[in-house]
C-alpha cells in the first residue's frame, strides 16, 4: 500500500475558526474536480484541487437560518446538481450556487428528523432515498411518519414512501440493495423499487456508528455493551451480500475505537478507519499485517471523512471548521477523479479601468457618460416583439408532474410514457384567453400585455378568463372626461379606488370627494375588503337587513357570529348617512373562522382565484352561517313558536330532493334547505332562446344522473336520477340570491344584448310553482301573472377591469333611498348614481356578473314582512348589558375593579351625559416606503384594535364614577401593546393571565351600541378616530369632543388632552397611577382610560363656565400663546 501524507489544511470558509461550526460532511464531486464541504451551520462550500490552498469555488447557505442552524449531514452529486441533506430538508443546488429545489420534510412526514441519504443502486434511476426517525421513535414508539422517502431529483418531489420499521441512522447503496442502518445495530436490505425489506443483518448489539457499502460487501462499526455501558467495538464487521453471511471481523488496533469508516473506491478490501482523537488507520482486509497508522497534528476532533474516486485523496473534516487533505504516493498535483473532467467554469475577469492621462488642467467633462440614442437591450419594444408564438413573452405550458416523475434522462434528452389522461389528445392544445397571463398575482400588468401601468394601480390579484384580444377595443384607455358612461370603454368611476395616505394616515383623506350621496361607502384598507361589495348588496336587501337587525336584539353569545357583525354593520351604514364606514369587525371575525380559511375565502397573495368566483363562495358561506347562527340562538333562548319565525333566513329555500334508482325503481325523498342558486348553463354553443328566467328554472329544479349503491336493492354503481321539487308558490323565499356562475367566455356570451333590444337580465321576475316545478318569466313592462311571486332586482355585484386596472368588485343597488327607481353604484368608498340601462348592459367585456339579489315584492310577501315587523316590536334591547358585571378573567383582583355597573334606576335616558375613552393595541405595524432623500411615504397605516373602553357617569350625584371599564379579549396576535400610550400590558387581554375585568369584543360593542341607541351624549377627546376604529357611528348631535371645543379656527393645531388638563385643570395626567383599596396597591403604567375620560368631563364643565362668562376666546388665545413656550406639553417637574 502507498504511503499517505498531508498536502493541505484550510478552513472550510473565510470565517474565523469555529464560526461556521464543525465540518459535518464531505463529498468528492464525481463530475468535477471539486471537494464539497458541509458545516454544522448549514453552509455548503466547494474547493478546487489546487494545492496547497484548495481554492474556494462556491459557498452558499443551504439549510437553516443564522438563528436556527441545521447541520449538513450528507452531500451527494449528480450530473445536474449538488444534493445536501439536513435534519429538516433536502436541497438541490447547481454547482455555481443557484438553488434548483428544496423539499421540506414536514410537508410529507411531520416530525421526521432526517439522518442520512443515498443514491439509487439502479443505473437508470434518478431517485435518491432519505430517512431518519421521529422523536417518538427515538423514545421507542414508532409512528406513521417514520418512513423512508424516495425523492426524484429531476422534479424535486417525493414520489414514494415506505415504513422505516426502526430508527434509521445511515443509508448507503450497494450493488443491488438500499442498505439502511438502524439505531439498534441492525442493517436492513431494501428493494430500491418498492423499498420493501428483503433481508435483515444483525451487526452490533449496541447500535451503529458508521456503515459503508461497496459492491457486494458491507462494512460496519458500532457499539458493544460491557457491564451495561456502551463502548466502541474494536472490530470492523463485514457481510457478503451474495450469501447474506458475515465474514471474519477485522480488528482495529488504534486507541479510542473506530468513529468513521471509508472504503477504497478501487479496491474494496482496503479501508480507512478514523478515531475521534485525530488518528486514522489504513488497512487491507486480505493482508491484516500491512496496516498503516497516521496521526493528525490537531487538537480538534475528526467529524467526517471521504475518499476521492481516484483513490489519490483522503479528506478529513474537523470540529474547528477546517479540512485536511491527505494524498498517497506523491506530492505533486492531485486528481480527485480517475478520468479527465472539465474544469469548473470561472467568472469572467473584470476588465481593467481605462488609462486616463490626468493633468491639473484636464477638464472633468472629458470623462463623460455615454449618450443613449437608442433603447437599451433591457427595454425591448414589446409591441413589436410580442406574438402568440414568441418564446420570450409566451411561456410554454408547464408539464404534468406525473410526466416529470417518470421521465428518464438519456444523453440529455428526457423520455416518459404518455399519461393515461392525455391519450387521444396528442398534438392538441386547448385554446385559452391570452388575458390569463396578462397580469401577475400582485395585480400588475406583465410585459407581454403591451401596456404601461399608471401610478397607484395594480394592487390586487388578477385572474379574468373572459377577455380576448378581439375585445381589446372595448377596453381602450379611459379618457380624462370618462366620468360618464357614454364614452367608449370603461368609465373612470369604475376604476379601483385606492386610499392615498398622508403622515396622519387616513384621517385627512377626502372621502367626500368620492361620495356626494346619502349612502355610505366602505373603506378598502383592510384585509378581505373584496367582501365590501357583497355586504352592500345584502345591506340594501330589506328582508336580510331586517333579519340581521332582529338578530342583534337577541342575546346571542357567540363571539364569532357573522350575523351579529352584519347587523352591527347595517346599523352603522343606516346611521352614517353618507359618511364613510369600514367593515373591519366583521372581516376580523371572518378571518378567525377555520371554515373560511379552508374554503379559501381570505384574500391573500398565494390565492389565485378571480374575485367573481371568490365572492360567490363567500355568498354561500355567509348565508349558510347566518341561518345556522340564527336558528341556534332561537333554540338556546327557547323562543315561543310564534317568535321562531323571526330567526328564519329570508333567503332560505325549502325543497324536496328525490332520487330514483335505475335498477329497481325505488325513489327516496328528503327535505333540503338551500340559500343561493348557482346558475347553470347548457353545454355546447350559446343558445339565444335561453334567457335568464329559463336558465333559472333549470338551475333550481336541476336533474342529475349519477352512479351510486342503491340502499334498497344494494346494486353497486346503479344509475340514480336526482331532481328537486318546490312545495308551493307561497313557500318561495322573500329573497332570491343568485350566483351568476360565469366561468369563461362561453357563459359570458349569454349576457350580451339580444336582437330584440332587451337585455339578458330583466328588472323583474315572476315565478310560479306548478306540481313541484318552478316556471320563471322575465318582466319589463308587462303585468305579472296572477298568483305569481314577483321579484325585483335589488342589487347586483359585478367584477370590473379596465385596461390599466387590476380587477375588483362593484355593486349596483336599486332604490336605496326614497326613489324606488334610482340606481346607485358602490365602488368601495366611491358612491354615485347611474342609469338602469348601464346597470343591465353587459355588452363590454370589462364587466362580468357575479351575484344578483332579488327581493320579493308581491302582496303576499308584503303581508309577511308586515307580520314580521309586528312580531319584532316585542324584541327590546338587552339592558342587562349595562346592569350586569361581565367578566372572563379567572384571576381578577378586587383592587383593580374601579367601576360600578348601573342600577335599573340609573339606566340612561335620551340626552344623558357620559364620558368615554378607549385604548387600542396594534395588530399590524404600519408599512413605510423610505426614499433615498430621506422622505417617507405611508403605504399602510397600523391596524389598531380595541383593547380597553371606559365610560363614566357624566351627571348626577355619582358624576365621574365609571360604570364600564372593560378590557377586550383579543385572540389575534398583538404586535405592539402600545403600553406607553394605552397602558395595556402583555397578558391583560387573555382570560388566564389578566387581573382586570375582561369581556368579549361583542359584549363591549353591544354596550356602546345600547348607549348610542338610548340617546346618550358622549364626552371625550378625539372621539372621531376612536369611534371609527371601534366601527361605531355616533350622530354628531350625540358627540361632545373636547378637541373641537378647545380649537381656535385661527390656529391649525389641535391641542392634546394632557396639555389642556395641565393648563386648565392643573392636573398632570398620563403619567401612571397607584391603585389600591387601602390594603394592597398596584401600579398602572402609561395612559389610563378612566383618568382620560374624567379629564375630558372636567374640561367640558370648564368649557361651559367659559361660555357662560364669555371668556372662551381669551382663554383660547392664552392656550395658543403658552403652548409653543412649553412645546405643547406639561413641563417637567424637575
Amino acid at each position: 500500500m502507498a504511503e499517505w501524507a498531508q498536502q493541505a489544511h484550510v478552513l472550510a470558509d473565510h470565517a474565523p475558526p469555529g464560526a461556521l461550526g464543525a465540518v459535518t460532511s464531505l463529498h468528492f464531486d464525481s463530475l468535477s474536480e471539486l471537494l464539497w464541504v458541509g458545516s454544522a451551520s448549514g453552509q455548503v462550500t466547494s474547493h478546487t484541487s489546487a494545492l496547497p490552498s484548495l481554492t474556494r469555488y462556491t459557498s452558499y447557505a443551504a439549510h437553516g437560518t443564522p438563528r436556527q442552524a441545521h447541520e449538513v449531514r450528507t452531500i451527494l452529486s449528480d450530473d445536474k446538481s449538488i444534493l445536501s441533506l439536513s435534519e429538516t430538508s433536502v436541497r438541490a443546488t447547481q454547482r455555481c450556487g443557484l438553488g434548483r429545489w428544496t423539499i421540506d420534510v414536514a410537508e410529507h412526514a411531520r416530525g421526521l428528523q432526517l439522518q442520512s441519504m443515498c443514491a439509487s443502486p439502479l443505473s437508470s434511476s434518478s431517485d435518491i432515498f432519505v430517512g431518519g426517525a421521529t422523536a417518538s421513535a427515538q423514545n421507542g414508539q414508532l409512528t406513521d411518519t417514520d418512513v423512508v422517502l424516495t425523492v426524484n431529483t429531476n422534479s424535486g418531489s417525493v414520489v414514494r414512501q415506505a415504513p422505516s420499521e426502526a430508527v434509521l441512522t445511515h443509508l448507503r447503496k450497494s450493488g443491488r440493495y438500499v442498505c439502511t442502518g438502524t439505531a439498534q445495530g441492525a442493517i436492513q436490505l431494501r428493494d430500491p423499487r418498492s423499498l420493501a425489506i428483503e433481508h435483515k443483518l444483525t451487526a452490533h448489539h449496541g447500535g451503529l456508528i458508521d456503515m459503508q457499502a461497496e459492491g457486494h460487501l458491507i462494512y460496519s462499526i458500532g457499539w458493544t455493551l460491557r457491564q451495561g455501558r456502551r463502548m466502541a467495538e474494536p472490530f470492523i464487521k463485514a457481510f457478503d451480500l451474495r450469501t447474506m453471511q458475515p465474514l471474519v471481523p477485522i480488528p482495529m488496533t488504534a486507541p479510542g475505537g473506530p468513529a468513521l469508516l471509508a472504503v477504497h473506491p478501487k479496491k474494496s478490501s482496503i479501508l480507512a478507519v478514523a478515531t475521534p482523537q485525530s488518528q486514522f488507520q489504513v488497512m487491507d482486509t486480505q493482508y491484516a499485517g500491512l496496516s498503516q497508522f497516521y496521526s493528525l497534528t490537531s487538537n480538534a476532533y475528526i467529524m467526517s471523512m471521504a475518499f476521492s474516486s481516484s483513490a489519490e485523496a483522503l479528506a478529513f473534516g474537523e470540529s474547528d471548521g477546517s479540512v485536511r487533505l491527505w494524498t498517497s504516493g506523491h506530492t505533486g498535483a492531485v486528481r480527485f477523479n480517475s478520468y479527465p473532467t472539465a474544469p469548473p467554469p470561472m467568472p469572467d475577469p473584470a476588465p481593467p479601468p481605462p488609462v486616463v492621462e490626468w493633468r491639473s488642467d484636464t477638464p472633468l467633462s472629458s470623462i463623460g457618460l455615454p449618450h443613449y440614442k437608442e433603447a437599451l437591450l433591457s427595454c425591448p419594444d414589446y409591441e413589436t416583439l410580442w406574438s402568440d408564438a414568441s418564446p420570450l413573452f409566451t411561456m410554454p405550458m408547464p408539464l404534468d408532474r406525473s410526466v416529470l416523475e417518470q421521465a428518464v434522462d438519456v444523453q440529455g434528452m428526457g423520455y416518459a410514457p404518455l399519461p393515461r389522461h392525455l391519450r387521444g389528445t396528442r398534438n392538441q392544445l386547448a385554446a385559452a384567453d391570452q388575458v390569463l397571463t396578462r397580469f401577475d398575482r400582485a395585480g400588475k400588468l406583465k410585459p407581454g400585455a403591451a401596456m404601461r401601468l399608471r401610478s397607484g394601480r395594480g394592487t390586487r390579484r388578477v385572474r379574468v378568463p373572459f377577455r380576448s384580444e378581439q375585445d381589446e377595443g372595448d377596453a381602450a384607455p379611459e379618457a380624462d372626461d370618462a366620468w360618464s358612461p357614454a364614452g367608449r370603454g370603461m368609465p373612470a368611476y369604475y376604476a379601483q379606488m385606492t386610499i392615498q395616505y398622508s403622515k396622519f394616515g387616513v384621517e385627512d383623506f377626502d372621502f367626500a370627494f368620492y361620495n356626494k350621496t346619502a349612502y355610505s361607502g366602505l373603506e378598502t384598507n383592510i384585509s378581505a375588503a373584496y367582501a365590501n361589495s357583497l355586504l352592500q348588496a345584502l345591506h340594501y336587501a330589506r328582508p336580510f337587513r331586517a333579519f340581521a337587525k332582529r338578530h342583534i336584539l337577541l342575546a346571542c353569545t357567540a363571539d364569532d357570529c357573522l350575523l351579529c357583525e352584519a347587523g352591527f354593520l347595517f346599523r352603522m351604514l343606516e346611521d352614517a348617512q353618507g359618511t364613510n364606514c369600514q367593515a373591519s369587525n366583521l372581516l376580523r371575525v371572518l378571518a378567525r373562522s377555520p371554515q373560511a380559511t379552508t374554503l379559501g375565502l381570505l384574500d391573500h397573495g398565494a390565492l389565485d382565484v378571480p374575485y367573481a368566483h371568490l365572492v360567490q363562495r363567500l355568498h354561500h358561506y355567509l348565508l349558510d352561517q347566518a341561518s345556522q347562527r340564527a336558528l341556534r340562538t332561537g333554540a338556546l333562548l327557547s323562543l315561543p313558536p310564534a317568535q321562531l319565525v323571526l330567526c328564519a333566513n329570508p333567503c332560505a329555500w325549502s325543497m324536496m330532493v328525490h332520487s330514483q334508482c335505475g335498477a329497481c325503481g325505488h325513489t327516496a325523498s328528503r327535505q333540503q334547505l338551500s340559500h343561493a342558486v348557482d346558475l347553470l348553463y347548457p353545454p355546447g354553443p350559446t343558445r339565444w332562446q335561453h334567457d335568464l328566467p329559463a336558465l333559472l328554472s333549470l338551475s333550481i329544479c336541476r336533474e342529475v344522473l349519477a352512479k351510486m349503491t342503491c340502499r334498497q336493492c344494494q346494486t353497486a354503481f346503479a344509475p340514480h336520477n336526482t331532481w328537486r321539487t318546490l312545495l308551493s308558490t307561497d313557500a318561495l323565499p322573500a329573497m332570491l340570491c343568485l350566483n351568476a356562475g360565469v366561468l369563461g367566455a362561453e357563459q359570458l356570451a349569454y349576457w350580451v344584448p339580444r336582437g330584440s333590444g332587451r337585455g339578458f337580465v330583466p328588472p323583474r321576475l315572476a315565478m310560479q310553482v306548478d306540481r313541484g316545478h318552478v316556471r320563471s318569466v322575465g318582466l319589463w313592462d308587462e303585468q305579472a301573472p296572477p298568483q305569481a311571486a314577483v321579484y325585483l332586482l335589488r342589487a347586483m355585484v359585478v367584477q370590473v377591469q379596465g385596461a390599466y386596472d387590476a380587477p375588483h368588485l362593484c355593486t349596483y343597488v336599486r332604490g336605496p333611498g326614497a326613489d324606488p327607481d334610482e340606481w346607485v353604484l358602490f365602488n368601495d368608498f366611491l358612491v354615485r348614481p347611474v342609469e338602469e340601462a348601464e346597470v343591465l348592459h353587459f355588452g363590454a367585456s370589462w364587466k362580468i356578473p357575479a351575484v344578483l339579489v332579488w327581493e320579493r315584492i308581491d302582496s303576499a310577501a308584503q303581508a309577511h314582512a308586515a307580520q314580521l315587523r309586528d312580531l319584532a316590536q316585542a324584541l327590546q334591547p338587552d339592558t342587562t348589558l349595562l346592569t350586569r358585571d361581565w367578566n372572563l378573567a379567572t384571576h381578577r383582583k378586587a383592587e383593580l375593579v374601579r367601576h360600578r355597573v348601573l342600577t335599573e334606576d340609573e339606566l340612561p335616558a335620551p340626552g344623558t351625559l357620559v364620558a368615554i375613552d378607549a385604548e387600542f393595541v396594534s395588530l399590524a405595524n404600519e408599512e413605510l416606503e423610505v426614499f433615498s432623500d430621506g422622505t417617507r411615504s405611508l403605504l399602510q397605516p397600523s391596524h389598531l384594535a380595541l383593547a380597553r373602553v371606559s365610560v363614566l357617569r357624566g351627571e348626577g350625584p355619582a358624576e365621574g364614577e365609571p360604570f364600564i371599564d372593560d378590557h377586550i379579549h383579543t385572540t389575534e396576535p398583538v404586535v405592539d401593546y402600545l403600553t406607553q400610550y394605552s397602558g395595556i400590558q402583555p397578558g391583560d387581554l387573555a382570560p388566564a393571565t389578566t387581573q382586570v375585568t375582561l369581556v368579549p369584543h361583542k359584549i363591549a360593542y353591544k354596550k356602546l351600541r345600547l348607549l348610542v341607541d338610548r340617546g346618550c351624549r358622549f364626552i371625550g377627546h378625539g372621539l372621531a378616530k376612536d369611534f371609527r376604529i371601534i366601527n361605531l357611528y355616533v350622530p354628531p348631535s350625540q358627540v361632545i369632543d373636547t378637541v373641537q371645543l378647545y380649537h381656535s379656527p385661527a390656529h391649525p393645531r389641535k391641542l392634546s388632552l394632557r396639555f389642556l388638563s395641565w393648563f386648565l385643570l392643573k392636573q398632570d395626567i398620563q403619567r401612571g397611577l397607584m391603585l389600591g383599596d387601602g390594603k394592597t396597591e398596584a401600579v398602572h403604567e402609561g395612559h389610563d382610560s378612566i383618568e382620560d375620560a374624567d379629564a375630558a368631563l372636567q374640561l367640558y364643565r370648564r368649557y361651559l363656565v367659559f361660555e357662560r362668562d364669555h371668556r372662551l376666546e381669551d382663554m383660547l388665545e392664552d392656550l395658543y400663546e403658552i403652548g409653543p413656550r412649553v412645546q405643547w406639553r406639561p413641563p417637567d417637574k424637575s
